[in-house]
């Protein structure tokens, strides 16, 4: 029983001991307490007054608690068995029992049955642990045993185990070798797939072929690098792997060949659409130029057979529907019969190149594209490949271009050449023919920056230019030549004759020609002195015969002031046909020269004409002639008599002179006739202010100098309008 639970034996022993206290251990009441106390009342209140709160005390109580409990009813539940009596007269024997010395002897023979119990089970227990020690015993010998068998064993697998290890190690050196095997062939090696594109008909040309190609060279390339280290076991496995795609490569190649070469005979159409498949065929098939330039030598026919045949439709039939309508239509129109018939040629090389230059993937941006005849710039293509090698391969692929468009159009070049000739030698008129020419021209040169200058079109045009110009230079002498066969004296205005009013006129609308026949917008357009000598030669075979007969003509005058009128008015006729063409400022500057001589001939001889008019040209020329130091007083011309008689004459010449023009000028130009007056009069002024210097001076001995001078200088030359 627990601490915190009633103790009934305890409080049952208390109460006893209280009720069977003898008489004589109570105090006596009222008085104090006696001194002569029993042993058995001592005892009684020091266990009365004894502390039951220590832990082995209550145990103790609790034990005695439970077998007095126990006893008593192990007691009672016998009597009653025997005799039959109240279970109550049997606790109080017990409990007499009890008190009379019994319980020490229970107790003693509780705690003997206890040692005894303990005793067997001790007993128990060393039987088992004899039996464990035995087992360990046999434990002992046989783990002796097994190890003596484990060293056994483990010295017999020794061996199995380092071989074990090595195979192992030889393992994982295979396993590795495996892997590097594995990425090798799959490096170096072509699938099935692979190789069937490559060598099977039934994969057509397009991607897969492509992909297969492509790790082929890839396979080439790594093995060059196989190659280029020691010899050995990697420079044959490069030799073999080389060998094996050269096979393939080669069948690659074929392939591709023999389609482009059935797609080239297709190529028939008017209107051409290239293929991303054809364009990466022929950009694949420039690693073999020889099988390239069979399929080109295909197309090169198919496409010249075809445009021969659109050519001649459309000089005879027409287009669709019968729009346009066909060139020939036009051939009494020279000019534009020809340039119809070059006209549809640029149109078709412009996309004919157009055409070549998708086939060979060099067709530029729209921001860099240029039009037919411009010439090439070679940079900003797009290439794979750049720098040296790479401008390099678009050289080649433009010359392929410039090779196919020559032979797409050489069935062109004769029925061309066949009816420009026609057209050309029914020409008379020089200004036809030179606009024929220049026609032509403009179109040979188009051709030879498209084509190149070698190109049979190009020579063609250049044969059919050069056939046009000789027509023109031709009917250009033969209008010369009609020019000096019939030459007749001026007329009587001396202006310019007829002849060489109409030369002039068919000269300025050549020139006319000459001056749009190019583009102004061209980089290559040549410069004025470049122009200017180009057109020497027409100008020339224009111009010279016609003056010429003005030579003639004017030496048929016998008056040499009509010669230099005729002359001058020549010279301005030609001027102003010259006026407003840059390329021929060197003839106007000849021209302006030879006029400025006869100008310079008649203002000297008008001056002439007015001083002798006015009566100073006896004593004007007696100045000029004189002598050093000879007094002109002395000279008769000069007299004081003679310069009176001058003076007189001056007079009357100037009050009838008109200072602005003069009836002798009214043939030559108004501007000219003007100069030529107000320079005559000028030197008049000046002739008139020598001589009254002259007459002034001492030494000339005149007397009475101001008298003899009746006008001063400045009045004269005030009267004559001298600027």
């Amino acid at each position: 029983m627990s601490a915190s639970q009633p103790r009934p034996a305890l409080s049952a022993r208390r109460s006893s001991a209280v009720s069977y206290s003898s008489p004589g251990l109570t105090p006596s009441p009222g008085g104090t307490r006696s001194s002569h106390l029993s042993p058995l009342h001592i005892k009684v209140q020091r266990l009365l007054s004894a502390n039951f709160e220590d832990a082995g005390t209550r145990a103790a109580l609790d034990t005695l608690g439970q077998l007095e409990r126990g006893e008593a009813d192990e007691g009672a539940e016998a009597g009653s068995k025997q005799v039959g009596q109240q279970p109550q007269v049997q606790q109080r024997g017990i409990g007499t029992a009890l008190k009379r010395g019994g319980l020490r002897k229970e107790v003693d023979g509780k705690m003997a049955e206890g040692s005894r119990e303990f005793l067997q089970a001790f007993s128990e227990v060393n039987d088992k642990l004899s039996m464990l020690q035995s087992h360990l015993d046999a434990m002992h010998v046989c783990c002796d045993e097994v190890q003596t068998e484990l060293d056994k064993a483990n010295q017999g697998t020794r061996y199995l185990l380092e071989h074990a290890e090595g195979l192992r190690q030889q393992r994982a050196t295979t396993t590795v070798q495996q892997s590097l095997v594995h990425v090798f062939l799959s490096r170096f090696t072509l699938t099935d797939a692979e190789l069937r594109a490559l060598n099977s008909r039934e994969v057509p040309v397009g991607p897969e072929l492509f992909a297969a190609m492509d790790k082929t060279d890839r396979i080439r390339a790594d093995c060059r690098a196989l190659l280029s280290g020691e010899a050995g076991e990697g420079t044959q496995a490069g030799l073999d792997i080389m060998e094996y795609t050269s096979q393939h490569l080669e069948a690659g190649f074929s392939k591709i060949h023999k389609w482009l070469t059935f797609e080239a005979r297709g190529f028939a159409k008017d209107v051409l659409e290239v293929s991303a498949t054809v364009r990466e065929a022929v950009s694949r098939l420039k690693a073999r130029p020889d099988l390239l330039s069979e399929v080109l030598s295909v197309l090169g026919t198919t496409r010249s057979t075809s445009i021969l045949n659109l050519f001649l439709d459309a000089l005879t039939r027409g287009g669709p529907n019968g729009l346009p309508r066909p060139i020939e239509l036009h051939a009494h129109d020279p000019i534009r019969y020809i340039g119809d018939m070059l006209a549809w040629l640029h149109q078709a090389m412009a996309g004919e190149r157009e055409f070549l230059e998708s086939l060979f993937g060099t067709k530029e941006d729209e921001k860099g594209a240029r039009r037919v005849g411009e010439v090439h710039a070679l940079s900003r293509h797009r290439r794979i490949k750049t720098g040296v090698e790479g401008a390099e391969l678009l050289r080649t692929d433009r010359d392929r271009v410039k090779k196919l468009l020559d032979k797409d159009f050489e069935g062109c070049g004769r029925p061309l050449k066949i009816r420009v000739q026609q057209t050309i030698k029914s020409q008379e008129s020089p200004i036809m023919a030179y606009r024929i020419a220049t026609l032509i021209h403009f179109y040979k040169v188009t051709m030879e920056r498209t084509i190149g200058e070698d190109a049979l079109m190009s020579t063609v045009l250049g044969e059919i230019m050069d056939h046009a110009y000789e027509l023109f230079f031709e009917t250009l002498k033969a209008q010369g030549r009609s020019l000096l066969r019939f030459i007749q004296p001026p007329a009587a205005a001396l202006t310019a004759p007829l002849q060489l009013r109409e030369i002039l006129s068919t000269l300025r609308e050549i020139m006319t020609v000459y001056a749009t026949s190019l583009l102004e917008h061209e980089a290559s357009v040549p410069s004025p002195k470049s122009r200017e000598a180009d057109f020497t030669d027409v100008l020339d075979a224009a111009l010279d015969p016609a003056l010429d007969m003005c030579t003639r003509m004017a030496e048929m005058r016998p008056v040499e002031w009509d010669r230099h009128v005729f002359w001058v008015n020549c010279d301005e006729a030609v001027l102003s046909a010259l006026e407003g063409f840059e390329f021929v400022g060197q003839r106007r500057v000849t021209v302006e020269r030879d006029e400025e001589t006869h100008v310079e001939s008649l203002t000297a001889e008008h001056h002439s004409h007015l001083l002798k008019e006015s009566g100073l040209e006896p004593a004007v020329s007696a100045l000029r002639t004189k002598e050093a130091g000879t007094a002109l007083s002395s000279l008769a011309p000069a007299s004081p008599s003679a310069l009176l008689a001058a003076q007189a004459t001056l007079t009357t010449f100037l009050s009838s002179l008109d200072p602005l023009t003069s009836p002798r000028l009214a043939l030559l130009p108004p501007h000219l006739a003007t100069a030529v007056h107000a320079e005559a009069l000028a030197r008049l002024s000046a002739a008139y202010g020598e001589l009254a210097d002259a007459v002034l001076d001492p030494a000339n001995g005149y007397e009475g100098a101001e008298s003899l001078l009746r006008r001063r200088k400045e009045e004269v030359e005030m009267l004559l309008v001298v600027r």
